[in-house]
């Protein structure tokens, strides 16, 4: 695997660029800082608009246009929205990035924001907010985030009524142009490229592009505590949330690790505990998030509202006794999963170009999948045990943060 290609333009913007031996497409993820953390607090939704406008006619070209000429040229391009930035991400064929990175560029440099196109991207993102009912599981998981994180960081993403209904084209105009700037931006291009070449297309296509801009604060700590939302229904939904660390603390492998081992797999813990041994409920895991500024373990379970609290109670107990630590066969199979999957990353460009971007974003350097496995490699059983211990040891449980949905709440205390 070649050594990543790193550069900061003059004008601000991050690019990361690698080359992937054997591969003949490429990928692209654009990081821009309009993230919905940065919408006015009576405009919720802003960023949802425009992740989505965006994609709609750019430059000299209408929606019909910009996207012909895209297709033509075998380009599958989205865009998504998180609390920091609008991602654009891209695939297409090598040979095929020195003709569609400028109309990409548009995208973010230029987009046309035409009028007409409002009222239905407006009618999409009110379908989804409204559609949020619908998916308990995916609700309860936004409405645990909205507890355990800061505002504005804890939003949900999807905007409220009044702010999408309330939104203007000369709103979100003004928005994008003093938000979307190279200063706070990361460009990552990965697979079927050399770095040589395609630096010379982003330089040609981006050193007009200035600006600066500044991340929002923090206004308010974390709610913290316990939520319920009645809804009548034949299961309880219950999500839980505890601290982590950050991707820069050097026991975030470790700690990546013993969350397989809780709740990442079929053989993880919660799954044989709560799940086949007692068959409390028919869905349960956990994940581990480790963001730039604040990491997040989080469990989700499904349940019946019968066994509800009993599902939590015997989550909360592993929980507890997971602080004791991992057995050596369980390090040994959480490890061959992680380097697989370290593997697998390296077959695609698109995994590829959003593994450096998350790394350039929250660690501020970017690693090769030799750096990754490395690391891996690097773990014993008694470094995941002693990073256990500091983490997520005695009194981790005392912060837990619950959110639930079902008929009637549960009680965190066992």
């Amino acid at each position: 695997m070649s050594a990543i290609h790193t550069e900061t333009l003059a004008n601000g913007l991050k690019v990361a660029i690698e080359r992937i031996p054997g591969m003949s497409t490429v990928s692209l993820c654009w990081l821009v800082p309009v993230g919905t953390a940065g919408d006015a607090p009576d405009s919720e939704g802003a960023t949802t608009l425009l992740s989505e406008l965006i994609l709609r006619g750019a430059g000299t070209r209408d929606s019909r246009t910009w996207s012909d000429a895209l297709d033509a040229l075998g380009c599958e391009r989205r865009t998504t929205a998180n609390p920091f930035h609008t991602l654009l991400t891209a695939t297409l064929m090598g040979n095929r990035l020195h003709d569609a990175f400028p109309l990409l560029a548009d995208a973010i440099l230029r987009p046309r924001l035409d009028p007409e196109h409002l009222e239905p991207v407006q009618k999409l993102a009110l379908q989804a907010l409204d559609g949020l009912a619908d998916d308990p599981q995916h609700l309860v998981m936004l409405r645990l985030a909205q507890r355990f994180l800061p505002a504005p960081y804890n939003r949900t993403g999807y905007g409220t009524h009044q702010g999408l209904r309330g939104a203007t084209m000369a709103n979100l105009r003004s928005s994008w142009a003093a938000r979307a700037v190279p200063t706070g931006s990361i460009l990552v291009i990965a697979g079927a490229v050399e770095p040589s070449v395609a630096m010379d297309v982003v330089r040609r296509a981006l050193e007009a592009w200035v600006g600066t801009t500044q991340e929002p604060a923090v206004v308010s700590a974390a709610i913290g505590g316990v939520d319920h939302l009645v809804q009548d229904s034949s299961q309880t939904h219950l999500a839980i949330a505890l601290p982590a660390p950050v991707d820069a603390d050097p026991d975030a492998n470790a700690l990546r690790l013993a969350s397989m081992v809780l709740g990442g797999e079929s053989s993880s813990r919660l799954f044989t505990e709560v799940r086949e041994k007692r068959g409390l409920c028919y869905s349960v895991g956990a994940s581990v998030s480790l963001g730039r500024d604040r990491g997040m373990l989080q469990v989700y379970a499904g349940s019946t509202p019968e066994r509800a609290g009993q599902t939590l109670a015997c989550i909360r107990g592993e929980l507890e006794r997971f602080g004791g630590g991992v057995t050596a066969d369980e390090f040994d199979r959480a490890r061959t999963g992680l380097k697989s999957r370290v593997v697998m990353q390296g077959e695609s460009a698109a995994a590829r170009a959003s593994s450096v971007a998350g790394d350039l974003f929250r660690m501020g350097r970017a690693r090769t999948l030799a750096d990754m496995a490395a690391a891996l490699d690097a773990l014993t059983l008694d470094s995941v045990n002693a990073a256990i211990h500091r983490h997520w040891g005695r009194g981790w449980t005392d912060r837990m943060v619950l959110a639930s949905i079902g008929p009637a709440p549960l009680q965190p205390s066992r």
